[in-house]
């Protein structure tokens, strides 16, 4: 789905799905909690120097049993940009059938967070640190979900809740969306988990694509912030405030577009200077091309400059 200037181009959907159809965003849903991020740091509830266990007290580290005393320094900065150095292992290649020792792997981290009931428990236990925080970019899921846990604390509601007030009606959503919990009754798992229909992710594009406006819910500060890659690269992506930035982009620098990316090929991309917004959803797998993929998004959106 391509829109230019608010304006619906084109869209495209195979035999099976339509406009109304909902569909996962799987890591594109790491781009909301850094929107809520901005939201809370423009009203003053949190800083990017705030760290988690000031907002979240039960998960400081007291003792060697609870986990590395560096998780303490952790702040809502490296949450955002995932510089936090928590152990908690991304590792979507693992194939147990072909490695049985990396079965190790599916206990911990990404895999076990997408089935675990309960995400206070998962905090509680993932405590422990593989760097000192700031010191390098790593890419791990929990710490959005950590974020999230923050957010909704500093909001004083639940993360659905803030998202629903906050975005998702601002953003002028036509249809209902989903959020997979941790349990019924629980939390929202939002490392991975909001399921929309095309359009109404596209609205949520337009919220960026539009930031600094009357009455927008994304302040130019914080758009100025998206599109700034951060200094800690993730395995050679730029990276800032859990949106990606496209390999080559320099470090500091600002850039004109920036996407969120989810694991089997979801998209909300956007370009600030020509007002363009694409949203693509799909079940590729793992092997996709996602800078083939930018930089094609990049040159379509690239065609209306002049």
């Amino acid at each position: 789905m391509v829109l230019h200037r608010g304006r619906l181009v084109t869209e495209w959907y195979d035999a099976h799905t339509g406009p109304t159809t909902k569909l996962a965003s799987w890591s594109v849903a790491k781009a909301m909690a850094g929107l809520l991020t901005g939201q809370a740091i423009t009203e003053g509830r949190l800083t990017l120097d705030t760290r988690v266990v000031t907002v979240l007290p039960w998960l400081r580290v007291e003792h060697p049993a609870d986990g590395d005393p560096r998780f303490n320094t952790i702040t809502v900065r490296h949450l955002l940009d995932m510089t936090s150095g928590i152990d908690a292992a991304e590792g979507y290649q693992v194939n147990p059938l072909e490695d049985p020792t990396a079965v190790l792997s599916m206990l911990t981290g990404t895999y076990l967070m997408l089935v675990h009931p309960n995400m206070h428990s998962f905090a509680s236990s993932h405590r422990r640190m593989v760097f000192d925080p700031g010191t390098r970019g790593e890419y791990v899921s929990y710490n959005t979900q950590l974020l999230s846990m923050v957010l909704s604390e500093v909001f004083g509601t639940d993360y659905i809740t803030a998202f629903v007030n906050r975005l998702w009606r601002p953003a002028g959503a036509q249809y209902p969306a989903t959020w997979n919990l941790d349990h019924g009754g629980g939390i929202a798992k939002a490392f991975c988990c909001l399921n929309a229909t095309a359009r109404d992710f596209a609205r949520l594009g337009l919220l960026v694509a539009e930031a600094g406006g009357p009455g927008s819910r994304v302040s130019r500060a914080w758009l100025d912030r998206i599109l700034t890659p951060q200094p800690k690269p993730l395995g050679g992506w730029p990276y800032s405030t859990q949106f990606w930035h496209v390999p080559g982009d320099q470090r500091g620098k600002r850039a004109n577009d920036v996407s969120a990316i989810g694991v089997f090929g979801q998209y909300i991309y956007l370009n600030r200077r020509t007002q363009t917004v694409i949203v693509k959803l799909s079940d590729h797998g793992i092997e996709e091309d996602e800078a083939l993929t930018f930089r094609a998004m990049r040159s379509i959106a690239r065609s209306w400059r002049h």
